[in-house]
Protein backbone atom coordinates (compact mmCIF):
# COMPACT_ATOMS: atom_id res chain seq x y z
CA UNK A 1 0.00 0.00 0.00
CA UNK A 2 1.51 3.29 -1.11
CA UNK A 3 -0.82 5.84 0.12
CA UNK A 4 -2.90 5.72 3.10
CA UNK A 5 -4.59 8.13 6.05
CA UNK A 6 -3.90 7.94 9.53
CA UNK A 7 -7.52 10.29 11.11
CA UNK A 8 -9.58 10.91 13.66
CA UNK A 9 -7.35 11.88 16.58
CA UNK A 10 -6.05 15.06 18.28
CA UNK A 11 -3.02 15.43 16.17
CA UNK A 12 0.17 17.73 17.55
CA UNK A 13 4.14 17.42 17.22
CA UNK A 14 5.12 20.10 19.29
CA UNK A 15 4.16 22.76 16.80
CA UNK A 16 1.14 22.22 15.38
CA UNK A 17 -1.77 20.88 16.06
CA UNK A 18 -5.25 20.32 15.44
CA UNK A 19 -7.78 18.99 17.65
CA UNK A 20 -9.42 16.28 15.33
CA UNK A 21 -5.96 16.08 12.63
CA UNK A 22 -5.09 13.70 9.49
CA UNK A 23 -1.83 12.41 8.38
CA UNK A 24 -1.73 11.49 4.63
CA UNK A 25 1.07 9.06 4.30
CA UNK A 26 2.34 8.01 0.44
CA UNK A 27 5.63 6.37 -0.44
CA UNK A 28 7.00 6.40 3.81
CA UNK A 29 6.79 9.67 4.05
CA UNK A 30 4.42 12.57 5.00
CA UNK A 31 2.81 13.98 2.19
CA UNK A 32 0.12 15.94 4.02
CA UNK A 33 -1.42 17.07 7.60
CA UNK A 34 -4.10 18.69 8.40
CA UNK A 35 -8.05 18.30 10.03
CA UNK A 36 -9.45 14.82 9.53
CA UNK A 37 -12.57 16.58 7.76
CA UNK A 38 -10.26 18.66 5.12
CA UNK A 39 -7.78 15.35 4.32
CA UNK A 40 -10.91 12.95 3.82
CA UNK A 41 -12.78 15.12 1.68
CA UNK A 42 -9.58 15.64 -0.37
CA UNK A 43 -8.27 12.14 -0.32
CA UNK A 44 -11.93 10.20 -0.69
CA UNK A 45 -10.51 6.65 -2.01
CA UNK A 46 -7.80 6.89 0.41
CA UNK A 47 -7.40 4.04 2.58
CA UNK A 48 -7.68 5.06 6.05
CA UNK A 49 -6.63 4.11 9.95
CA UNK A 50 -9.16 5.37 12.00
CA UNK A 51 -7.65 5.73 15.70
CA UNK A 52 -10.84 6.81 16.72
CA UNK A 53 -10.24 9.75 19.18
CA UNK A 54 -6.90 8.60 20.35
CA UNK A 55 -3.43 11.29 20.47
CA UNK A 56 -1.50 11.17 17.40
CA UNK A 57 2.25 12.39 17.98
CA UNK A 58 5.75 11.79 16.12
CA UNK A 59 7.19 8.64 16.66
CA UNK A 60 9.16 8.56 20.42
CA UNK A 61 12.80 8.58 20.97
CA UNK A 62 14.53 6.49 24.24
CA UNK A 63 17.53 8.10 24.45
CA UNK A 64 19.62 5.71 26.94
CA UNK A 65 18.30 2.35 26.85
CA UNK A 66 20.44 -1.29 27.96
CA UNK A 67 18.60 -3.56 25.97
CA UNK A 68 20.85 -6.35 27.57
CA UNK A 69 18.68 -6.37 30.74
CA UNK A 70 15.72 -6.86 29.01
CA UNK A 71 15.77 -10.47 30.39
CA UNK A 72 16.75 -9.67 33.82
CA UNK A 73 13.42 -9.21 35.39
CA UNK A 74 12.89 -11.44 38.32
CA UNK A 75 17.24 -12.36 38.86
CA UNK A 76 17.83 -12.42 42.34
CA UNK A 77 20.75 -10.44 42.92
CA UNK A 78 24.23 -12.54 43.66
CA UNK A 79 24.85 -10.42 46.91
CA UNK A 80 23.87 -6.76 48.87
CA UNK A 81 22.55 -4.09 46.90
CA UNK A 82 22.86 -1.44 49.26
CA UNK A 83 24.95 0.90 47.04
CA UNK A 84 24.96 1.41 43.91
CA UNK A 85 28.19 -0.28 43.12
CA UNK A 86 26.58 -3.54 44.92
CA UNK A 87 23.93 -3.34 42.24
CA UNK A 88 26.58 -2.94 39.75
CA UNK A 89 28.79 -5.91 40.67
CA UNK A 90 26.18 -8.71 42.11
CA UNK A 91 23.36 -7.93 39.09
CA UNK A 92 24.57 -6.04 36.26
CA UNK A 93 28.03 -6.89 35.97
CA UNK A 94 27.52 -10.57 36.19
CA UNK A 95 24.57 -10.50 33.83
CA UNK A 96 26.41 -8.82 31.15
CA UNK A 97 29.44 -11.28 31.55
CA UNK A 98 27.23 -14.51 31.04
CA UNK A 99 25.29 -12.79 27.55
CA UNK A 100 26.54 -15.59 24.52
CA UNK A 101 25.31 -14.61 21.51
CA UNK A 102 21.72 -16.03 21.74
CA UNK A 103 20.88 -14.15 24.67
CA UNK A 104 22.32 -10.61 23.24
CA UNK A 105 20.14 -11.17 20.19
CA UNK A 106 16.72 -12.13 21.72
CA UNK A 107 17.42 -9.76 25.15
CA UNK A 108 17.54 -6.75 22.39
CA UNK A 109 14.56 -8.64 20.48
CA UNK A 110 12.44 -7.89 23.49
CA UNK A 111 13.59 -4.92 24.36
CA UNK A 112 12.78 -3.48 21.03
CA UNK A 113 9.36 -5.32 21.07
CA UNK A 114 8.63 -3.43 24.44
CA UNK A 115 9.56 -0.33 23.10
CA UNK A 116 7.62 -0.82 19.98
CA UNK A 117 4.48 -1.44 22.25
CA UNK A 118 5.26 2.08 23.77
CA UNK A 119 5.62 4.21 21.17
CA UNK A 120 9.10 3.93 20.86
CA UNK A 121 10.31 4.02 16.70
CA UNK A 122 14.28 4.91 17.99
CA UNK A 123 16.76 3.68 20.42
CA UNK A 124 19.82 4.64 21.22
CA UNK A 125 21.42 1.30 23.24
CA UNK A 126 24.23 1.45 25.21
CA UNK A 127 25.48 -2.50 25.49
CA UNK A 128 27.61 -4.75 27.33
CA UNK A 129 28.61 -8.31 26.79
CA UNK A 130 31.92 -9.06 28.43
CA UNK A 131 31.96 -12.58 27.70
CA UNK A 132 30.81 -12.03 24.00
CA UNK A 133 31.84 -8.89 22.81
CA UNK A 134 32.97 -9.05 19.07
CA UNK A 135 30.17 -8.72 16.52
CA UNK A 136 27.54 -8.39 19.30
CA UNK A 137 26.45 -5.04 18.03
CA UNK A 138 25.60 -6.49 14.85
CA UNK A 139 23.73 -9.27 16.47
CA UNK A 140 21.77 -6.16 17.88
CA UNK A 141 21.05 -4.50 14.91
CA UNK A 142 19.71 -7.46 12.91
CA UNK A 143 17.13 -7.45 16.15
CA UNK A 144 16.19 -3.72 14.83
CA UNK A 145 15.64 -4.83 11.51
CA UNK A 146 13.51 -7.80 12.18
CA UNK A 147 11.52 -5.41 14.04
CA UNK A 148 11.82 -2.76 11.73
CA UNK A 149 12.59 0.42 13.81
CA UNK A 150 15.83 3.22 13.82
CA UNK A 151 18.72 2.45 16.43
CA UNK A 152 22.04 4.04 17.18
CA UNK A 153 24.35 1.10 19.00
CA UNK A 154 27.44 1.03 20.84
CA UNK A 155 29.54 -1.42 23.02
CA UNK A 156 30.60 0.18 26.57
CA UNK A 157 34.10 0.08 26.68
CA UNK A 158 35.09 -1.38 29.93
CA UNK A 159 38.56 -2.54 32.16
CA UNK A 160 36.27 -4.78 34.01
CA UNK A 161 38.06 -7.65 31.31
CA UNK A 162 41.09 -6.62 31.14
CA UNK A 163 43.46 -5.04 28.26
CA UNK A 164 43.00 -7.63 25.69
CA UNK A 165 39.16 -6.96 25.72
CA UNK A 166 39.35 -3.14 26.25
CA UNK A 167 41.41 -3.40 22.41
CA UNK A 168 38.29 -5.87 21.29
CA UNK A 169 36.11 -3.47 22.94
CA UNK A 170 37.04 -0.60 20.72
CA UNK A 171 37.79 -2.21 17.74
CA UNK A 172 33.85 -3.30 17.66
CA UNK A 173 32.65 0.28 18.09
CA UNK A 174 34.64 1.57 15.28
CA UNK A 175 34.29 -1.03 13.01
CA UNK A 176 30.37 -1.10 13.50
CA UNK A 177 30.17 2.58 13.35
CA UNK A 178 32.44 2.66 10.06
CA UNK A 179 30.38 -0.22 7.76
CA UNK A 180 26.96 1.61 9.07
CA UNK A 181 27.87 5.51 8.48
CA UNK A 182 24.91 5.11 5.32
CA UNK A 183 22.55 2.72 7.27
CA UNK A 184 19.37 4.58 7.06
CA UNK A 185 18.18 3.14 10.63
CA UNK A 186 21.41 2.19 12.44
CA UNK A 187 24.16 3.75 13.50
CA UNK A 188 26.88 3.74 15.64
CA UNK A 189 28.89 5.64 18.44
CA UNK A 190 31.79 4.92 20.41
CA UNK A 191 30.53 3.17 24.12
CA UNK A 192 32.51 3.83 27.37
CA UNK A 193 31.20 2.57 30.76
CA UNK A 194 31.82 5.25 33.10
CA UNK A 195 35.41 7.11 34.16
CA UNK A 196 35.75 5.23 37.29
CA UNK A 197 36.25 1.47 35.04
CA UNK A 198 38.37 3.31 32.74
CA UNK A 199 42.04 3.48 33.28
CA UNK A 200 44.32 6.12 31.72
CA UNK A 201 45.90 4.13 29.41
CA UNK A 202 42.72 2.85 27.76
CA UNK A 203 41.73 7.07 27.97
CA UNK A 204 44.74 7.67 26.03
CA UNK A 205 44.25 4.20 23.61
CA UNK A 206 40.44 5.41 22.88
CA UNK A 207 42.03 9.15 22.27
CA UNK A 208 44.68 7.58 20.10
CA UNK A 209 42.38 5.22 17.53
CA UNK A 210 38.80 7.15 17.67
CA UNK A 211 37.98 9.13 14.66
CA UNK A 212 37.10 12.93 14.67
CA UNK A 213 33.62 12.90 13.88
CA UNK A 214 32.79 9.34 15.97
CA UNK A 215 31.03 10.68 19.25
CA UNK A 216 31.16 8.88 22.33
CA UNK A 217 28.04 7.42 24.73
CA UNK A 218 28.59 7.52 28.72
CA UNK A 219 27.73 7.23 32.17
CA UNK A 220 29.14 10.30 34.00
CA UNK A 221 28.73 11.42 37.10
CA UNK A 222 25.75 8.51 37.50
CA UNK A 223 27.29 7.38 41.72
CA UNK A 224 29.60 9.89 43.59
CA UNK A 225 32.47 6.91 42.74
CA UNK A 226 32.70 8.68 39.52
CA UNK A 227 33.28 11.61 41.21
CA UNK A 228 35.58 10.46 43.80
CA UNK A 229 37.44 8.48 40.99
CA UNK A 230 38.37 11.39 38.62
CA UNK A 231 39.57 13.78 41.92
CA UNK A 232 41.64 10.83 43.16
CA UNK A 233 43.47 11.03 39.74
CA UNK A 234 44.06 14.88 39.74
CA UNK A 235 40.23 15.81 37.72
CA UNK A 236 38.09 18.60 38.71
CA UNK A 237 35.36 16.00 38.25
CA UNK A 238 33.98 13.03 35.58
CA UNK A 239 32.95 15.92 32.20
CA UNK A 240 37.02 17.17 33.64
CA UNK A 241 38.58 14.11 32.84
CA UNK A 242 36.93 13.28 29.79
CA UNK A 243 37.53 17.20 28.75
CA UNK A 244 41.13 16.68 29.26
CA UNK A 245 41.47 13.81 26.73
CA UNK A 246 39.62 15.55 23.86
CA UNK A 247 37.18 13.36 24.07
CA UNK A 248 33.83 16.12 24.29
CA UNK A 249 31.84 17.97 21.37
CA UNK A 250 28.36 18.72 20.87
CA UNK A 251 27.13 15.01 19.91
CA UNK A 252 28.48 13.38 22.86
CA UNK A 253 25.95 11.64 24.90
CA UNK A 254 26.87 12.14 28.57
CA UNK A 255 24.68 9.76 30.43
CA UNK A 256 22.75 11.06 34.26
CA UNK A 257 25.26 14.21 35.23
CA UNK A 258 24.32 13.99 38.72
CA UNK A 259 27.70 14.40 40.44
CA UNK A 260 29.94 17.04 39.17
CA UNK A 261 32.04 19.89 40.60
CA UNK A 262 32.12 23.32 39.51
CA UNK A 263 34.64 22.96 36.72
CA UNK A 264 32.30 19.40 35.00
CA UNK A 265 29.31 22.62 34.99
CA UNK A 266 31.33 25.10 33.30
CA UNK A 267 32.49 22.60 30.51
CA UNK A 268 28.85 21.26 30.20
CA UNK A 269 28.09 24.91 29.50
CA UNK A 270 30.73 26.06 27.11
CA UNK A 271 30.97 22.09 24.95
CA UNK A 272 27.56 22.03 25.08
CA UNK A 273 27.11 17.98 25.05
CA UNK A 274 23.80 16.18 25.06
CA UNK A 275 23.07 15.28 28.66
CA UNK A 276 20.58 12.58 28.90
CA UNK A 277 18.85 12.25 32.26
CA UNK A 278 17.07 9.08 33.42
CA UNK A 279 14.75 9.71 36.25
CA UNK A 280 13.17 6.04 36.99
CA UNK A 281 16.78 4.31 37.05
CA UNK A 282 18.28 7.26 38.99
CA UNK A 283 15.23 6.68 41.76
CA UNK A 284 15.63 3.11 41.61
CA UNK A 285 19.22 3.27 42.57
CA UNK A 286 18.95 5.60 45.16
CA UNK A 287 21.63 8.12 42.95
CA UNK A 288 20.49 11.31 43.19
CA UNK A 289 18.80 13.50 40.54
CA UNK A 290 20.25 15.66 37.77
CA UNK A 291 20.30 19.70 39.09
CA UNK A 292 17.70 21.07 36.99
CA UNK A 293 18.62 24.64 37.68
CA UNK A 294 22.56 24.06 36.28
CA UNK A 295 21.47 21.81 33.24
CA UNK A 296 19.12 22.97 30.83
CA UNK A 297 19.96 21.07 27.23
CA UNK A 298 18.84 17.56 28.41
CA UNK A 299 16.79 14.48 26.99
CA UNK A 300 15.34 11.25 28.56
CA UNK A 301 16.04 7.80 28.67
CA UNK A 302 15.27 4.92 30.52
CA UNK A 303 18.55 3.49 31.58
CA UNK A 304 17.08 -0.13 31.10
CA UNK A 305 14.23 0.59 33.77
CA UNK A 306 11.72 0.00 31.00
CA UNK A 307 11.00 0.85 27.90
CA UNK A 308 8.65 3.35 28.52
CA UNK A 309 9.65 7.11 27.68
CA UNK A 310 6.05 8.73 28.38
CA UNK A 311 6.45 6.60 31.77
CA UNK A 312 9.67 8.28 32.54
CA UNK A 313 8.55 11.93 31.45
CA UNK A 314 6.10 11.62 34.04
CA UNK A 315 8.37 10.43 36.80
CA UNK A 316 10.71 13.21 35.86
CA UNK A 317 7.73 15.91 35.69
CA UNK A 318 6.34 14.68 39.48
CA UNK A 319 9.39 14.17 41.17
CA UNK A 320 11.04 18.28 41.29
CA UNK A 321 12.21 18.85 44.63
CA UNK A 322 11.68 22.40 44.90
CA UNK A 323 9.15 23.62 42.67
CA UNK A 324 6.58 21.92 39.36
CA UNK A 325 8.48 21.61 36.36
CA UNK A 326 6.97 24.24 33.92
CA UNK A 327 5.57 23.00 30.97
CA UNK A 328 7.46 24.93 28.46
CA UNK A 329 10.88 23.25 29.74
CA UNK A 330 8.96 20.19 29.22
CA UNK A 331 7.95 20.37 26.15
CA UNK A 332 11.75 21.78 24.97
CA UNK A 333 13.16 18.49 26.72
CA UNK A 334 10.33 16.08 24.77
CA UNK A 335 9.75 18.50 21.34
CA UNK A 336 12.55 20.54 20.80
CA UNK A 337 16.05 19.14 21.96
CA UNK A 338 15.04 15.01 20.57
CA UNK A 339 14.81 17.40 17.05
CA UNK A 340 18.40 18.23 17.32
CA UNK A 341 19.48 14.85 17.74
CA UNK A 342 17.43 13.24 15.08
CA UNK A 343 18.12 15.52 12.66
CA UNK A 344 21.70 15.30 13.26
CA UNK A 345 21.66 11.41 13.65
CA UNK A 346 19.63 10.41 10.34
CA UNK A 347 18.79 14.08 8.94
CA UNK A 348 15.20 14.57 9.89
CA UNK A 349 13.36 15.92 12.71
CA UNK A 350 10.69 13.86 13.70
CA UNK A 351 7.82 16.15 13.17
CA UNK A 352 4.67 16.28 10.86
CA UNK A 353 5.61 17.86 7.84
CA UNK A 354 6.09 17.30 4.52
CA UNK A 355 8.84 14.75 2.96
CA UNK A 356 9.86 13.64 6.82
CA UNK A 357 9.58 9.95 7.07
CA UNK A 358 6.26 8.36 8.32
CA UNK A 359 7.62 7.55 12.33
CA UNK A 360 4.48 8.10 14.10
CA UNK A 361 2.76 6.81 17.38
CA UNK A 362 -1.07 6.78 18.40
CA UNK A 363 -0.95 6.70 22.18
CA UNK A 364 -3.64 3.99 23.84
CA UNK A 365 -5.23 7.24 25.34
CA UNK A 366 -8.77 9.34 24.50
CA UNK A 367 -8.58 12.71 26.04
CA UNK A 368 -11.61 13.40 27.46
CA UNK A 369 -11.01 16.79 29.06
CA UNK A 370 -10.37 19.85 26.75
CA UNK A 371 -6.91 19.13 24.84
CA UNK A 372 -5.34 22.44 23.31
CA UNK A 373 -1.73 23.85 22.08
CA UNK A 374 -0.81 25.10 25.81
CA UNK A 375 -1.66 21.73 28.07
CA UNK A 376 -0.60 19.21 25.45
CA UNK A 377 1.89 18.37 28.04
CA UNK A 378 -0.49 17.57 30.93
CA UNK A 379 -2.15 15.18 28.91
CA UNK A 380 1.00 13.14 28.13
CA UNK A 381 1.89 13.75 31.92
CA UNK A 382 -1.54 13.38 33.63
CA UNK A 383 -3.45 11.77 30.85
CA UNK A 384 -1.40 9.09 29.18
CA UNK A 385 0.50 8.47 32.10
CA UNK A 386 2.10 5.37 30.13
CA UNK A 387 2.97 5.27 26.67
CA UNK A 388 0.68 2.45 25.96
CA UNK A 389 0.71 2.85 22.09
CA UNK A 390 -2.51 1.74 19.88
CA UNK A 391 -0.52 2.00 16.84
CA UNK A 392 3.58 2.63 16.15
CA UNK A 393 4.85 3.54 12.58
CA UNK A 394 8.04 3.85 11.24
CA UNK A 395 9.37 4.66 8.07
CA UNK A 396 5.46 4.62 6.85
CA UNK A 397 5.10 0.91 8.38
CA UNK A 398 2.67 -0.08 10.77
CA UNK A 399 4.46 -2.21 13.17
CA UNK A 400 2.23 -2.29 16.44
CA UNK A 401 -1.92 -1.48 15.71
CA UNK A 402 -4.28 -2.46 18.11
CA UNK A 403 -2.56 -4.57 20.42
CA UNK A 404 -0.76 -7.08 17.63
CA UNK A 405 2.33 -6.75 15.65
CA UNK A 406 1.62 -6.32 12.32
CA UNK A 407 4.30 -8.89 10.79
CA UNK A 408 6.09 -10.30 13.46
CA UNK A 409 5.19 -13.88 13.99
CA UNK A 410 4.53 -13.07 18.15
CA UNK A 411 3.98 -16.66 19.56
CA UNK A 412 7.13 -18.41 18.05
CA UNK A 413 8.93 -15.26 19.03
CA UNK A 414 7.75 -15.35 22.50
CA UNK A 415 8.15 -19.20 22.59
CA UNK A 416 12.24 -18.66 21.68
CA UNK A 417 12.65 -15.25 24.11
CA UNK A 418 10.94 -17.63 26.93
CA UNK A 419 13.97 -20.17 26.59
CA UNK A 420 16.49 -18.28 26.36
CA UNK A 421 15.81 -16.29 29.20
CA UNK A 422 15.30 -19.43 31.13
CA UNK A 423 18.69 -20.86 29.77
CA UNK A 424 20.58 -17.60 31.46
CA UNK A 425 18.65 -17.14 34.58
CA UNK A 426 20.09 -20.06 35.00
CA UNK A 427 23.46 -19.87 34.21
CA UNK A 428 23.25 -16.41 36.19
CA UNK A 429 21.90 -18.32 39.47
CA UNK A 430 24.41 -21.40 38.97
CA UNK A 431 27.30 -19.26 38.28
CA UNK A 432 30.37 -18.90 40.67
CA UNK A 433 31.35 -15.26 41.63
CA UNK A 434 34.68 -15.49 41.30
CA UNK A 435 34.79 -16.47 38.12
CA UNK A 436 34.17 -12.49 37.47
CA UNK A 437 36.95 -10.95 36.89
CA UNK A 438 36.36 -7.68 39.17
CA UNK A 439 35.76 -10.29 41.72
CA UNK A 440 37.72 -8.92 44.88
Amino acid sequence: MTKQIIANGPLTDGDIFYPCGAILIEDRKIMEVGSCETLRRKWPDTPVVDVEGRLIIPGLTNFHHHLYSSLATGLTPRGETISFSDILKNLWWPLDFLLDEESIYFSALYGIIRSVQCGVTSIFDHHASLGSDKGSLELIAHAFKEVGIRGVLCFEVSDRAGEEKVNEQIEENIRFWQEHQRDAFIHGMLGLHANFTLSEKTLYKIRELKPKNLPIHIHCGEGEDDLIYCQKLGYKGPVHRLDSFGLLNKDSFLIHCIHLSEKDYKILSNKSPWVVTNPESNANNRVGQMDRQRITKFVIGTDGMSSDIIASLRNYAITSKEFPEPFERLERTFWGWPRLIRRNTWGFQGIFAFGEPADITVLDYKPVTPIHESNIMGHLIFGARQGNAFLTMCNGKIIWQNGSFVSLHEEAVFHDIRRVAGKLHKRFSSGKKEGFPWSD
